[in-house]
């Protein structure tokens, strides 16, 4: 546990956080979350919506309330500036205004993102609350979920019992995927996205979190040999959820923008071969806008 995350449960052992996260939200969470676990077998009987996928929404949306919340904290001010300088200069929504999605940008924030001397997130500060406070295991499994992912490579192998088969680049692990944004893909496709578990303790799949980034013309081998010139080869994770220069990723997909569908986003190019990229060749992608 971090500086930052003792020092706010230590503001709620005196009573004193209500100035800062409202307690009623939780239990309003607490509610909404065992409304949606019980509910689970009919759901997917039915073939609605994902009721794992709708929990991770749900914990999205609460870890926006907590950060807005607890802004206020001189603890966040590095946090701050950074979002707020990715936020002005990439501008997040989707293509065409920006291929940086919501849900791409918003993850980010919450999970990847490090401050403070402890290297805390938002989403490791707020688990440790919600653990303090003993919460449901439906939100504290997937806000663990949440803070352990990140945005990974992964090559299409084709499909499973209407699952998508996706490859891990950089491990070689295979996961058998549902992808909420609808984007179902093809066989050797490779994909730039966010996977996490889901959270039943039956059904045995993932699901994509992110609209999926489709690279273009640069697959498994590339990808490989990009490793190894950043000499990341084992240590990948860090690379891709944590790298030093935190607009890294960023860039890349700003700089390798292509087409879009209301499903995907194309992208082309390798980070670190100079002209592989559609827009680092005009200056830029909002130079077109």
């Amino acid at each position: 546990m971090g500086k930052i995350s003792k020092g706010i449960i230590e503001e709620w052992n005196k009573r004193k956080l209500s100035k800062i996260v409202n307690l009623r939200e939780f239990q309003l969470a607490k509610k909404k979350l065992s409304e949606i676990h019980k509910d689970i077998e009919n759901r997917l009987a039915e073939n609605v919506s994902d009721p794992s996928n709708q929990i991770y929404i749900f914990m999205q949306n609460l870890l926006s309330y907590f950060s807005e919340e607890v802004s206020v904290g001189d603890d966040f001010v590095e946090y701050y500036d950074k979002v707020e300088e990715v936020d002005d200069e990439y501008m997040p929504s989707y293509p065409p205004m920006s291929p940086l999605t919501g849900a791409y940008f918003t993850y980010w924030c919450f999970c990847d993102l490090e401050f403070g001397k402890d290297k805390e997130t938002i989403c490791s500060i707020f688990y440790d609350l919600c653990a303090e406070l003993d919460l449901e295991k439906e939100m504290l499994a997937a806000l663990k979920n949440l803070g352990a992912s990140y945005m990974g490579f992964y090559k299409h192998l084709g499909f499973e019992d209407d699952l998508i088969l996706l490859k891990e680049i950089s491990t070689g692990k295979i996961f058998k995927c549902i992808c909420p944004a609808g984007y179902r893909g093809e066989k050797n496709e490779t994909w730039f996205v966010r996977i996490v578990p889901n959270l039943d303790e039956i059904y045995d799949y993932s699901i994509t979190i992110t609209t999926p980034y489709i690279i273009l013309n640069y697959g498994e081998k590339e990808w490989k040999d990009f490793y190894k010139r950043q000499k990341i080869e084992g240590k990948e994770y860090s690379f891709l959820k944590n790298n030093p220069n935190f607009k890294y990723w960023h860039d890349y997909i700003m700089d390798g923008y292509v087409n879009f569908t209301p499903n995907c986003i194309f992208l082309k190019g390798m980070p670190d071969i100079k002209g592989s990229k559609p827009h680092e060749l005009d200056g830029g992608f909002f130079d077109e806008f």
